[in-house]
């Protein structure tokens, strides 16, 4: 596999490195392009367009909240960049995830002006069930091919239960964008929550530094969250079949990687050498 790409969120929130930094070591990693999770907040577009240059690698894809949508298209089409996903929202049912639906095709026909298909990137709660069909299908099935597409996540998808390469081949024409993100066990998919009362993240004391203090509780949860995102290669996910099935519904499929958390006591950016590595290597 070549042309493989690293989402920049994938660095974690404990890293210092700026988002020109995080160009330049996606380069040296191997790394042929990158999706960005708003790290370019604040700086110049000149400035990430001299790094994207200086490193020899391309901005592909980005992750955008619907609420900044009108806000950063502009910015991410001087980039060059095609696609851009919402990384998720809160939606229920069949309805709200019309209502999904509907947003997307808002923002495809914005989005539409400057080159750009937008898109929508799962976690686990898009697979639970409405009438029968995944909430993911409602959703889908309700957007315009012409310009909405959709990220799959193969790595959560794998997780909620979803075989992520027959999940391709039936939306055959609608996935522009995989996640490579390895998995080691089957979980079962999040409680979806609504649109009408999305859920807020959890807010902690901070201690000296300013740095949130977390309850042992809280802590046991990610560390067993943690551990499902082992090397690449090693987890559920066929990644020789799920290239094979979507290089075969849609031409241009952007590849991903994405981590959640590193393993085996090594460094993050250790670990994401070792998932291209590997990528490279075996797909």
């Amino acid at each position: 596999m070549e042309n493989i790409n690293l989402q920049l969120y994938s660095f974690g929130h404990d890293c210092n490195l700026s988002a020109v930094e995080k160009i330049k070591c996606a380069a040296e990693m191997g790394y042929s392009g990158v999706e960005f999770a708003q790290d370019y907040k604040d700086v110049p577009v000149e400035d990430i367009k001299k790094a994207l240059s200086e490193a020899g690698i391309k901005a592909v894809s980005a992750h955008v909240p619907f609420e900044m949508m009108g806000e950063h298209l502009p910015y991410l089409a001087e980039l060059g960049v095609k696609f851009v996903a919402c990384p998720m929202t809160s939606f229920c049912d069949a309805e709200e995830a019309k209502e999904v639906a509907a947003e997307l095709n808002k923002w495809g026909n914005e989005a539409k002006k400057y080159g750009i298909t937008i898109g929508y990137h799962n976690h686990t709660q898009e697979f639970n069930k409405d009438q029968d069909k995944y909430l993911y299908d409602w959703v889908i099935e309700n957007t315009d091919p012409e310009t909405v597409a959709f990220e799959i996540d193969c790595g959560w998808a794998s997780a909620a239960g979803i075989d992520p390469v027959e999940y391709i081949k039936q939306h055959a024409g609608r996935i522009a964008a995989i996640h490579i993100k390895e998995n080691g066990a089957v979980i079962g998919p999040d409680k979806a929550s609504s649109r009408k009362n999305p859920p807020e993240w959890p807010k902690f004391e901070l201690d000296e530094d300013g740095k949130p203090i977390f309850p042992p509780e809280f802590i046991k949860m990610m560390q067993e969250r943690d551990k499902l995102n082992v090397p690449t290669g090693s987890g559920i996910v066929d990644w020789r079949a799920v290239k094979a099935a979507a290089d075969a519904q849609r031409d241009g499929v952007i590849y991903v990687v994405e981590r959640e958390a590193s393993y085996d006591g090594k460094s993050r950016i250790d670990c994401l050498k070792e998932d291209v590595a590997w990528l490279k290597a075996n797909v």
